[in-house]
């Protein structure tokens, strides 16, 4: 299970994935009308944009415009004795050139990710033991940014801080408008465990052949130059995971 709380009670919670994020026009074909596609579209949970954010470039150096820091909404001291207060967290930075925490970038370095920026989540996250969290970029969505593939030990790092993602900005343009309730990232539970890969055998592969055109025979609608219609049954067939915040 994926467990969260928010640095700030009036912000987005995570959301479950949408089979669908692009409005197409007419006409037959589209990505999104294969059934394979849009279960990948709706698996996982999507963090939001909590804010209108803007990035522009000049000379090659990066900028954000109006940047926001919030106080959290609630009030934390370092021990029982001391006087607790919000903490602060800013929603959006660049990497430092020269920079030696949270590890050091060298100038040639920074160079090339000096359009990558980090963006704030405002949530703090954790997971089941052995779960892991697969943040990557929302499938199949094309954006003048995307957000960089990271997993994530949540069952075993009690990050102190909301977690954020590294947006990687198309460094061919000047001006990149991220506009609040937009999805940032994907974020998947996935189980930390041992995964095999093996080739089939000949007979392993004959069986598995055969089950394949009696499925078709069974299940294919028609045929048209050899190739039977399977796109109804596969959809009627098909069991996708679900994704759901509990209230």
């Amino acid at each position: 299970m994926l467990h969260f709380f928010k640095f700030r009670q009036d912000l987005f919670d995570p959301q479950p994935a949408k089979d669908v994020y692009v409005k197409r026009g007419t006409g037959k074909g589209w990505p999104e009308e294969c059934p394979p596609i849009r279960a990948a579209n709706a698996f996982g949970f999507d963090l939001l944009a909590n804010f209108d954010v803007t990035f522009t470039q000049s000379r090659g150096a990066w900028r954000v415009q109006k940047d926001v820091v919030l106080p959290s909404d609630f009030d934390w001291a370092a021990d029982e004795s001391a006087a607790g207060g919000p903490l602060s967290q800013q929603y959006a930075w660049f990497w430092e050139k020269g920079q030696k925490l949270p590890h050091p970038i060298s100038d040639n370095v920074y160079a090339q990710i000096r359009n990558q920026v980090k963006v704030s989540s405002f949530l703090f996250l954790k997971t089941d033991p052995n779960e892991l969290l697969l943040l990557t970029d929302v499938p199949n969505l094309a954006r003048p940014w995307k957000a960089m593939t990271a997993l994530i030990d949540t069952d075993w790092y009690p990050a102190s801080y909301p977690w954020h993602t590294v947006i990687e900005l198309d460094r061919r343009l000047q001006k990149i408008t991220i506009r609040k309730g937009e999805p940032l990232c994907r974020v998947i539970p996935v189980r930390r465990d041992t995964y095999f890969a093996q080739e089939m055998s000949p007979t392993a592969f004959d069986e598995f052949f055969a089950r394949g055109q009696k499925w078709l025979a069974t299940h294919g609608q028609s045929q048209h130059q050899g190739t039977v219609d399977i796109t109804r049954t596969y959809v009627k067939q098909q069991v996708k995971s679900r994704f759901i915040v509990v209230k």
